[in-house]
């Protein structure tokens, strides 16, 4: 419950980051005989997914350092 994605924002979010080269896609038949779409990510989404994570922790650090100054000084 802490995130939710709805279909309104999620599959436009992943038609973005198609577009972009960050993820492939193709349709699959599921085990029940539907049809899915699997999304995978390439190597530049990767190094992108990377890239933020790096920036994510260092945001989590510099927030931390605020609101937790003496244990930053540690």
């Amino acid at each position: 419950d802490v995130l939710l994605a709805e279909a309104g924002s999620l599959y436009p979010a992943l038609q973005r980051l198609e577009m972009q080269g960050l993820i492939t896609a193709k349709w699959e038949m599921s085990e029940n005989n539907r049809r899915v779409r699997h999304y995978r990510l390439t190597a530049a989404g990767r190094a992108k997914l990377s890239s933020s994570i790096s920036r994510w922790e260092e945001f989590v650090r510099a927030i931390g350092a605020i609101l937790q100054p003496a244990e930053a000084e540690e």
